[in-house]
């Protein structure tokens, strides 16, 4: 494993020390403050008379190599702190001088970028965006003539513009951003398009925010990069922040690589991201720290720079969804608004910070690894607590007995009826869930229970016989969301199987038949949602099952005919199991729906197929 050391180094107007221990410190000092929060670290759910953790172990724990953090008070970046390295080869140490992809961290200053073209009334956010678009348009359709799309709709995510994850790529690959937009090659994306009606609903959308850019760029007639540093990076003295892709020389050296969940290098240590304003930015957290001031200042009309206190309004006010302004999400607790914030990732980072709307604080954690996302929440909640922030913190959990008798009952293994399940398993006296690395369920009310890690809980649900027959299960996801409704659980009888372990031991037919009847009852289940079933496939694939992955690539197919990834995935299991005709046929299949598909003019080509 990865050995990691902590490293400090000095700051301007900052008095910091290495913080090991707090003999001999005033408590309330600096250090000692440090200190605490260094050892203070706090899950996502307290539980009483459960200790807090370290940093340097959970960062052992996450396989995290290198993390850096700044905390804002009274309008102010209070310290800041390198800790572990930005080069898991190199051994490279963090400092607070080291800069990270932040990925949709990125969205906010791009939206604080194009409000400043709007202060200066070059831009009209609630204007059609096509009238204010020169060298690209956006494919009118059904949708946008019940309604147009307006910067201000694509800042807040309600343009109905489609949902695509963020893309990677590398120098020799680096397509434009109207090749993004277009869908060309050598970009990846499909072309951008409108699939919501426009102001209707909350839709997450990374094309809203190329969009975004693309506007940017006509109307101000400069390269977006050199936009924000004129507008935002040069004004609140961001020297350490750029959008420019790949990062500029002068700060190459002090670029953490990213890296896997494993700890382990990128191959390529740092990707470029074209779509800027999405997830493109390089920053530190102290740089990014004056960003979220100047908010704090201009929403308190307290002298900012470049903002408004009308755009910080916006900014930090609901739109489409009660969560979420302009380039940023709104966080209740205790029913009210009081902070905002965001959470980003790109290939080999991840990011967050959180900041009081009023009153001047918050913090900003920046880490060089894809497994950041609970380590930065647990030194937030452990900054919080020092610091003391309002209703920041969730209410402490007391542990009730748990009997052994009903412990028994509720061992087992549950299903949703479809394709999913967990186990409950009891060791000694303790129950455990299989989900969530087999975290430990505590017993907090009669048949309910939470864990450390992920907010919600599990609550069993008895018969009358008292005999647990449903478990209500209501868990957040790894970024902390309730996506979905609870969600009841049978449970399943010893020798019961799930639809996808019946097509790996090759029951295939019975599977068939029971994700056929899963289609015809619930379409929308995520069971067999297209990328369910794709990953599902290739699971098999990668395991040289091959009549089990052709199975589930066919009912994919089958469920989603206008898709050509279905049919691309169909046709590479054909060729790897050695039915080349069948693979010809499918990969043909996929050039009529998607004639520009370089890997399908490929794989025919291998195959002996000119197209």
């Amino acid at each position: 494993m990865l050995k990691l050391k902590l490293y400090l180094m000095p700051v301007a107007l900052l008095v910091l020390s290495s913080c090991t221990t707090s003999k001999n410190i005033q408590t309330d000092s600096l250090e000692f403050k440090i200190n605490q929060i260094e050892n203070g670290l706090l899950p996502a759910v307290l539980i009483a008379g459960e200790p807090s953790f370290n940093l340097e172990e959970r960062m052992k724990d996450y396989q995290v190599p290198g993390v850096s953090v700044a905390v804002i008070k009274d309008y102010k970046i209070l310290w800041s702190k390198g800790y572990g390295v930005l080069d898991a080869e190199t051994q490279q140490p963090v400092t607070v001088e080291t800069i990270f992809n932040v990925g949709s961290l990125s969205k906010g200053v791009a939206s604080i970028t194009a409000l400043t073209l709007v202060a200066d009334g070059s831009m009209d956010m609630h204007l059609d965006v096509n009238k204010q678009l020169t060298s690209w348009q956006l494919p009118e359709n059904d949708l946008t003539n019940e309604a147009t799309v307006t910067p201000l709709m694509l800042m807040n995510h309600s343009a109905g513009v489609m949902f695509s994850p963020g893309i990677s790529y590398l120098p020799d690959n680096l397509p434009t951003l109207l090749q993004i937009l277009n869908g060309e090659s050598p970009a990846r994306e499909k072309p951008t398009i409108v699939d919501k009606v426009p102001g209707t609903i909350f839709q997450y959308s990374n094309p809203g925010f190329g969009i975004l850019q693309q506007v940017c760029i006509d109307i101000s007639g400069q390269p977006f990069h050199a936009l924000a540093e004129q507008r935002i990076f040069k004004p609140l003295d961001m020297r350490m922040t750029t959008f420019e892709q790949p990062v500029p020389e002068e700060l190459l050296s002090l670029a953490s690589a990213g890296h896997l969940g494993n700890s382990k290098t990128l191959p390529n240590k740092r990707y470029l991201f074209p779509n800027m304003a999405a997830g493109g930015l390089w920053s530190t957290p102290s740089d990014y720290a004056k960003y979220v001031i100047e908010i704090q200042k201009a929403a308190g009309n307290n002298s900012p720079e470049v903002l408004s206190y009308e755009l910080a309004q916006q900014m930090i006010s609901p739109h489409a969804a009660r969560n979420y302004g302009l380039g940023v999400f709104l966080r209740d607790l205790g029913g009210e608004q009081h902070y905002f914030g965001h959470m980003g990732d790109n290939r080999g980072f991840f990011a967050g910070y959180i900041a009081h709307m009023t009153d001047g604080y918050g913090a900003i954690v920046f880490t060089n690894s894809q497994n950041g996302s609970a380590l930065i929440r647990e030194i937030m909640r452990s900054i919080a607590t020092v610091y003391l922030w309002e209703n920041y913190l969730p209410p402490t959990h007391t542990i009730v007995p748990l009997d052994q008798k009903m412990a028994n009952l509720y061992s087992g293994r549950y299903t949703d009826g479809f394709d999913e399940s967990f186990q409950i398993s009891l060791e000694g006296s303790d129950l455990f869930i299989d989900k969530f690395d087999n975290a430990r369920l505590y017993p907090v009310e009669d048949n309910q229970f939470v864990t450390k890690f992920r907010d919600g809980h599990l609550k069993f649900i008895m018969d009358s016989e008292s005999k647990a027959v449903t478990a209500e299960y209501y868990f957040a996801d790894n970024l902390g969301r309730f996506i979905r409704d609870a969600r009841v659980y049978r449970k399943m009888k010893p020798d019961e199987k799930l639809p996808s372990e019946l097509m790996k031991e090759g029951s295939i037919e019975l599977a068939v038949r029971l994700y056929r009847n899963i289609w015809a009852t619930t379409p929308q289940n995520f069971s067999i949602s297209e990328d369910r079933l794709n990953r599902l496939g290739y699971s098999y694939l990668g395991q040289q099952l091959f009549e089990s992955a052709v199975a589930v690539f066919q009912l994919n197919v089958e469920f989603y005919p206008a898709s050509a990834n279905c049919y691309d995935s169909l046709a590479e299991a054909y060729m790897k199991s050695g039915q080349n005709e069948l693979a010809i046929t499918y990969y043909k299949k996929v050039l009529e729906l998607d004639p520009a598909s370089s890997n399908a003019i490929l794989m025919l080509k291998q195959l002996g197929v000119t197209y």
